[in-house]
């Protein structure tokens, strides 16, 4: 396996760094947080330009054409720098989604255009409840209508950015055909958009669905055969949502290795006391656990194989580790800071706020390893081994 980057990835990883190093320092991210809600249009201008919002779009619709692999830098710069606009949920989960499961010139084609020249954002409204990871539990119906069209009628929770899309994916149940996959206009009659702020400063929306209409141009995809792009999207999301939180331990390890040495106490730096040498190396440990896990999610999602078992085992695992990963390091850090780490005009706070959100989004540890217990359950029961 060739770890190595290539030179477009280099070149990804080079520009993500860049822009944010200049355009979104830790000042910018807490005048961006005080903006309250909202996409701030000259960042989402500037990151379409660089390409961006359509990374994992394919090149024959007009994007770059990448992949999983190259999402995880994108995120994982993202996370370093604390952004909150957002880049997973269109860029990663619905623009891709438009752009393989639609034609080009139908209803979808303009809303990916549009959020690929940085017009619009977008939202999948994938999650129909506060717990667990469960793409496929979708309760939503669609009816036909009259006119051709369909009625909506549910409810969504948490769905990232899903208060200020101006396009959101709404997948529900046609009859007994199963899922399909709906583009609805965030200001539709009938739809209800109740925006819940996130303790990192970004914006989620829970939606209720009240025979909102959409034309049968608006179906992405095939009616009733949705259920496979879906899953597909909730997990390259999931393996994305380990990059951003990759991104915030580095950026916390690497505020507390400036602190421990630019710190006095008893007439030397804080990094000269063994305790804490050993607790800065084991939050590096935690990292580097969650960077390989990062690259397996990545690699699983770019093979595509999300009705492999052992494929899906290995994205669990990657969660529950990452998110494991991620609560240590961001306790250890606010730790070594003592009172200061708090503090919300210190940058440290508001890494462990990031790793908290990434934490919970796309289900929590505990969700995770549940599965995986289920997994390893089915297997021994498949062989015959008592559980």
């Amino acid at each position: 396996m060739n770890l190595t980057l290539s030179d477009e990835q280099q070149m990804i990883r080079d520009s993500v760094r860049d822009y944010f190093n200049d355009a979104y320092g830790f000042t910018a991210h807490v005048a961006r947080i005080r903006q309250r809600r909202g996409v701030d249009a000259g960042h989402w201008q500037r990151m379409a330009d660089l390409g961006w919002l359509g990374l994992a779009v394919p090149q024959d619709a007009g994007g770059l054409g990448a992949g999983p692999e190259e999402a995880m830098l994108l995120m994982e710069g993202a996370g370093a720098a604390l952004c909150i606009e957002p880049l997973l949920a269109t860029a990663v989960l619905a623009a891709p989604l438009l752009a393989e499961a639609n034609a080009p010139g139908g209803a979808a084609a303009g809303a990916l255009q549009g959020a690929m020249e940085g017009r619009h954002s977008l939202a999948l409204a994938w999650t129909e409840s506060h717990h667990g990871f469960a793409p496929l539990e979708v309760q939503t119906r669609a009816e036909p209508d009259a006119g051709g069209g369909y009625r909506l009628s549910g409810s969504k929770v948490l769905v990232d950015n899903g208060g200020d899309a101006d396009w959101i994916i709404v997948p529900a149940r046609t009859g007994a055909e199963g899922i399909s996959l709906f583009l609805v206009r965030g200001d539709a009659p009938g739809l209800t958009r109740t925006a819940v702020p996130m303790v990192d400063g970004s914006w989620a929306a829970d939606l209720s669905l009240d025979g909102v209409g959409v034309d049968a141009a608006h179906l992405v995809g095939q009616r009733g055969e949705g259920a496979a792009a879906l899953r597909a999207a909730a997990y390259k999301g999931l393996a994305a949502n380990c990059a951003e939180a990759l991104g915030a331990m580095g950026r916390a390890i690497e505020i507390c290795r400036g602190y421990l040495h630019e710190r006095q106490q008893f007439g030397k730096p804080l990094s000269a006391f063994q305790a804490l040498q050993h607790r800065w190396v084991d939050m590096l440990i935690a990292e580097e656990r969650a960077r390989s896990m990062t690259l397996l999610a990545a690699i699983r999602a770019r093979e595509g194989r999300f009705d492999d078992p052992d494929a899906v085992r290995d994205l669990h695992l990657a969660k529950l580790v990452v998110g494991r990963s991620a609560r240590f390091v961001g306790a250890q850090a606010i730790q070594l800071h003592g009172g200061m780490g708090m503090a919300y005009e210190y940058p440290i706070g508001h890494c462990y706020r990031k790793l908290l959100n990434c934490d919970a989004a796309f289900g929590t540890p505990d969700d995770h390893l549940a599965m995986l217990t289920g997994h390893a359950a089915e297997i021994r029961k498949t062989e015959g081994v008592p559980a």
